[in-house]
């Protein structure tokens, strides 16, 4: 593979924002980015839409994003997907250009603590990525020997441990939300890396005949890119990639440098959310304060009231 840290290392940080809800979660997403990292003009940060819904982006949307240095940029056309995929939108922005030696894609209900800029870092055929929670796919039926013999391939040896439940020892399967790649070019087809996975995930869609693919397909084809193109995997710790959802208690949540939410009712509960909150009302241009100020005083107090209803 080509080498991409022989020119001056730089990083790509990349979202999608398609759709309301996913537009209202860039918010926070953008202003955490701007906040880790900065002064450090190595990182560039993307939000990218569908050019269907490029016209519904609000103007106070665009505002925050021009006040966070985040390009906005028009999704491409989906490929010919087996069936309508939305998650294959993280995807199809991975494929992107965008001119950096490395990228990292975010899950939008994501906030982030602390620069990321260690991805640079990242040796030219390493992909880096937090285990999945719980075996969500693959558990029965030989599945996963299934799917890596459509390539040609046997299971790994290897094992990582998932990180929520009993915390299993399992095939490699990551958490999708957060993944970490070199933009180098492989030697052998000139792809990268996430042309591979693109790649990889058609075949498996259309050829693959596997039951329950979906939401799955992003998860069960990055092991299975890596395994194909040779790359090796740098696994994450759950401080990468830490989910908030249904944890019995919030108030040890650790010092994570990610944490994705899910649902803004754990993130709540967490007691990083007064932070993020005033970090977000520092960062909102003065013209959209009060929308988003409007915004987070709903969120509160809806959360307030589901937990009154809750106790």
């Amino acid at each position: 593979m080509a080498d991409p840290t022989s020119s001056d290392p730089s990083l790509g940080l990349f979202f999608v924002a398609d759709g309301e809800r996913l537009q209202k979660q860039s918010w926070l997403l953008s202003a955490s980015l701007k906040a880790a990292h900065a002064g450090d003009n190595r990182i560039r940060l993307f939000a990218y839409v569908s050019e269907a819904y490029r016209p519904e982006i609000r103007d106070m949307t665009h505002a925050m994003f021009e006040a966070c240095g985040v390009e906005l940029r028009t999704l491409a056309a989906p490929p010919q997907w087996k069936s309508p995929y939305p998650h294959g939108n993280k995807i199809v922005a991975s494929c992107d250009d965008r001119g950096t030696s490395h990228s990292v894609f975010l899950d939008t209900d994501m906030a982030c603590t602390r620069s990321l800029a260690e991805f640079m870092d990242l040796p030219a055929d390493t992909v880096s990525a937090a285990p999945e929670g719980r075996p969500t796919w693959g558990g029965k039926n030989a599945r996963w020997t299934r799917a890596y013999a459509h390539f040609g391939l046997s299971v790994p040896k290897e094992r990582v441990r998932l990180l929520r439940g009993a915390k299993m020892e399992y095939v490699p399967y990551f958490n999708a939300g957060l993944v970490a790649f070199p933009e180098a070019r492989h030697a052998a087809d000139g792809m990268r890396f996430a042309e591979h996975w693109r790649d990889t995930a058609l075949d498996f869609d259309h050829n693959c005949k596997i039951a329950n693919k979906r939401p799955w397909l992003d998860q069960i084809t990055l092991p299975l890119t890596m395994a194909r193109f040779g790359y090796k995997v740098r696994v994450l710790d759950e401080l990468y990639n830490y989910s908030l959802s249904h944890r019995a208690d919030y108030s040890q949540t650790p010092d994570a440098l990610i944490l994705h939410y899910h649902r803004m009712r754990f993130l709540f509960q967490s007691p990083q959310w007064a932070g993020l909150r005033d970090m977000l009302l520092d960062t909102v241009p003065a013209a959209h304060r009060d929308g988003i100020v409007a915004w987070v005083q709903d969120v509160e107090t809806s959360l307030d009231a589901l937990g009154e209803e809750d106790g």
